[in-house]
């Protein structure tokens, strides 16, 4: 059986890079800041997205930091922010009420909104200019932070750790069930269970050979042992490690590659690279199965259709590999720092749903307060099934999940 990881923000965040929308918008609006203070000799402030006048330069000890800040002293000085960009304004003002933002969801939302009244004379060329443009500052934004980082080793080790039997979905538990009991059952003289006090080895010994071989009790036994059987001799009869491993890379980051395995994993950079002309960023919406789409191709005008992923994926074939890993074999989903949100959904439900896949396990991030967002992420795993029953069979529960760090 294979692994695949889903690698998002959250993986490059848990690194302690600044790569998430809040920074990228929150950096923005410093370096603009940086032109309206009290060392500038102009009073008028313009560029491509925004400006504004003010009677005087702003102080330099206000120390600006983000969108909020700056507009609530202008607010003060009953001085207007007029946006160029109106795109620009929707994400700045969800940062300045949420503290978050989504900026993908963002453009899907307002996909929905170009042809209402809410907004008359914002047409689809202006979205997609403004989102362009949003997108050029995310990549020239990414390519100046510093993204150094040192491998975690608690990273490492849940990369390569093996399967465990309480992870998988009912039809797989059965089935290795039945794998194990032979295998074990018939070399059991071979195994060296001397070293692992958890099996309390001579019970077991003295159970086994109390058992019929092909008896339920037999099966019942090591199901209840199943997960302390892995020993340094066992494994050789059993393997429970993946045989390969699979980073699926939504982010722009190349964190993953220093966790990667030559001879068991690779890496496939889903959503393009910085500054490559063969794999380009993909930046925008990811659900061609809302039913919203479908009024879009309605329309029969190709640039309400412009951002979407599904078509953008098309480019190279990244895809096209995903879909031979998850068809190949067997394989175990891990979420390290992807919200699994409805922007990726079309893709999340080819993987979620495959006659293949046979566990889906959340690693939710922790809270200094206690808290965590495995819920988050377990909501939104449910958006992207058709079927139920397969979610609530295939998603592993909280008591056998950890942080990812």
């Amino acid at each position: 059986m294979n692994r695949l990881i889903l690698v998002g923000n959250g993986f490059d965040l848990a690194h302690n890079l600044k790569t998430g929308y809040k920074d990228f918008i929150d950096n923005f609006w410093s370096e603009q800041i940086k032109s309206c203070t009290i060392d500038s000799q102009i009073n008028s402030i313009a560029n491509d997205y925004f400006y504004f006048d003010l009677d005087q330069p702003l102080p330099v000890e206000d120390n600006f930091k983000n969108y909020n800040q700056l507009k609530n002293l202008l607010k003060q000085k009953k001085v207007k922010i007029n946006f160029d960009n109106k795109f620009l304004k929707m994400i700045s003002e969800a940062i300045s009420t949420q503290n978050w933002v989504d900026i993908e969801n963002e453009y899907y939302t307002e996909l929905s909104n170009v042809k209402t009244e809410k907004y008359p004379d914002y047409k689809i060329d202006g979205l997609n200019s403004d989102f362009n443009d949003i997108k050029k500052l995310l990549a020239d934004y990414l390519n100046r932070i510093d993204k150094k980082v040192t491998k975690n080793n608690s990273i490492f080790d849940k990369i390569y750790d093996r399967f465990y039997y309480q992870d998988l979905e009912e039809k797989k538990q059965l089935k290795l069930l039945e794998y194990i009991s032979k295998i074990f059952l018939r070399n059991f003289n071979d195994i060296d269970l001397q070293n692992d006090i958890s099996l309390e080895t001579n019970n077991l010994k003295k159970r086994v050979n109390e058992i019929n071989e092909e008896g339920d009790d037999a099966k019942e036994f090591i199901k209840s042992k199943i997960d302390s059987l892995h020993t340094s001799s066992s494994k050789e009869l059993f393997n429970l490690n993946p045989d390969k491993i699979l980073f699926l890379n939504f982010n722009y980051t190349e964190t993953i590659k220093i966790y990667e395995n030559k001879y068991k994993s690779e890496t496939i950079n889903i959503h393009g690279e910085l500054n490559s002309l063969q794999n380009p960023i993909i930046f925008g919406f990811g659900d061609d199965v809302d039913k919203k789409y479908q009024e879009f191709e309605d329309l029969n005008d190709n640039k309400y259709l412009e951002n979407f992923k599904s078509i953008a994926y098309l480019q190279t074939n990244s895809y096209k590999r995903l879909l031979e890993f998850i068809n190949a074999d067997e394989y175990q989903v891990f979420t390290f720092g992807h919200s699994c949100g409805i922007s990726d959904r079309t893709m999340l439900n080819t993987i979620f749903e495959h006659e293949n896949c046979k566990s889906i396990k959340p690693f939710y991030y922790k809270r200094k307060d206690g808290s965590d967002n495995y819920t988050d992420i377990v909501q939104n795993i449910s958006r992207n099934f058709n079927d139920k029953k397969k979610f609530r069979d295939r998603v592993v529960n909280k008591t056998y999940c950890q942080p990812l760090t």
